[in-house]
């Protein structure tokens, strides 16, 4: 979902540049004000792992790949600002040494993948009830906010994309929802399973004020948990096909300029090869799930 440079006009990317420079220098204020214990450690581990994780991308289908974000998951075990400053180092990292998004559009790659998963995931995990939950119920929390912020970053990014004039909303945001449609259910998945397995084991280390230190039973379990999901990754092969948004702007350059149309992004038969019922499905599956969840809770709460 990294946006490369050349696709986002001046007025869209240097107003989302100046919108996350603030954001973060805001961050910055209060995070080193209310920074303690192994909060700081804890944001080099968990950037580490979520810089590694979006290295191995899955493939999706028609003909793209996916990867993890994590940012739902660093705004839960680090709050929202630290996870955000997380994952803008992440995101820095990538398009300085990576060449994964561009320079001029790098605010715009800090909002979309780092503030809207963040603070979007950590406000969803919140009116979901997860930060009072446990077992079950904050698995199924955890995996609808993960889901969730993804498609809110896919919308965000298809709405610059239209705004820029690089490609039509009618294009853009159908093609761009219905393919992490299906990469959230692995968003959803680490988030939920990494903070259950948390949950049994070590509680305490959901709420980072906490300063126990690891015991050596618990950096195994918890290396193993990193490890071997990555090994079985590493082995199967990490996929060269492209995300879908690479493919969504290579498809765009190739058409006029100005919104046109590509042929095969709005025939209807590539949309039911490329995206298929599945995704569409999930997505509207998802929204009636949610809605299930906040009846529930406000029942409970009357």
């Amino acid at each position: 979902m990294h946006i490369p440079d050349g696709f986002l006009s001046n007025r869209v990317a240097l107003s989302l540049d100046a919108l996350s420079g603030a954001t973060i220098l805001y961050a910055v204020r209060r995070v080193k004000v209310e920074a303690a214990g192994r909060l700081i450690p804890l944001m080099g581990v968990l950037g580490a792992f979520v810089f590694a994780a979006q290295l191995l991308n899955f493939p999706v289908l028609g003909g793209t790949s996916g990867h993890l974000v994590g940012g739902t998951l660093l705004a839960i075990l680090l709050g929202p600002l630290a996870g955000l400053l997380t994952m803008s180092t992440v995101i820095i990292a990538q398009a300085l040494f990576l060449q994964d998004g561009g320079i001029v559009a790098l605010g715009a790659n800090i909002f979309n993948i780092g503030t809207v998963t963040t603070f979007g995931g950590y406000a969803l995990f919140c009116l979901l009830g997860g930060h009072k939950s446990e077992g079950r119920q904050l698995g199924a929390a955890a995996f609808s906010a993960g889901w969730l912020a993804l498609m809110l970053s896919a919308v965000c990014c298809a709405c610059e994309l239209a705004l820029s004039g690089a490609i039509a909303l009618r294009v853009g945001l159908p093609a761009m929802a219905g393919y992490h449609a299906l990469i959230g259910i692995a968003e959803g998945g680490l988030t939920a399973g990494v903070l259950v397995f948390l949950a049994r084991v070590r509680p305490d280390l959901i709420d980072v004020r906490s300063g126990s230190k690891l015991g050596a039973a618990d950096w195994i379990w918890a290396t193993l948990l990193a490890v071997i999901p990555a090994v079985i990754l590493v082995l199967a092969g990490s996929s060269s096909l492209p995300d879908p948004l690479q493919e969504l702007l290579a498809a765009a350059a190739a058409a006029p300029r100005g919104g046109g149309a590509p042929e095969k992004l709005v025939s209807p038969e590539r949309y039911l090869e490329y995206l298929g019922r599945a995704g569409i499905l999930l997505l509207l599956a998802g929204l009636v799930y949610l809605a299930v969840c906040l009846a529930r809770r406000h029942r409970r709460r009357s």
